[in-house]
């Protein structure tokens, strides 16, 4: 897929490592976010770029709304995640970097959104697109969590 081919190049522009066949974490955002992040990051410079050609108003508010939607969805895609790091412990990075690590029995109940889930954990959220990758792990992690719960 020529996706793949670009999202290595991305990866490797960030500093991102590469685990081989691997999934980058029990809970990540796919490679079509990286999409979108780039067509929304070309969207706004080519309206930047046409602002600076003739200036027009409609092309400003495009190119700003453009690229701040796009590095927030880059963002997203690269930093977003969770990791297992025992059967009791986890580690939710938010998608500014910051990480926290919880333990799965601390899982207080899940919150199903329209568009993401809403993990509580020890009286915070934990955020989780509908569109992320979720492992098995992660998944029976959470549900042998609240079952407990309950």
């Amino acid at each position: 897929m020529k996706l793949k081919i670009l999202v290595k190049i991305i990866e490797k522009l960030l500093g991102m490592t590469d685990s081989g066949d691997e999934p980058r974490a029990d809970m990540f955002l796919p490679d079509k976010l990286l999409a979108i992040a780039l067509v929304f990051l070309a969207g706004g410079t080519a309206c930047a770029l046409f602002t600076i050609v003739k200036f027009a108003t409609w092309a400003v508010v495009c190119a700003a709304l453009g690229i701040v939607l796009g590095v927030f969805a880059l963002l997203c895609w690269k930093n977003q995640s969770i990791h297992i790091i025992s059967d009791d412990q986890f580690t939710y990075t938010t998608m500014f970097g910051n990480t926290r690590t919880y333990s799965f029995s601390d899982i207080q109940g899940l919150r199903k959104n329209q568009d993401s889930l809403t993990l509580f954990v020890a009286g915070e959220k934990v955020h989780i697109e509908s569109m992320a990758v979720l492992s098995e792990r992660l998944v029976d992690n959470i549900n042998h969590a609240l079952a407990n719960r309950n």
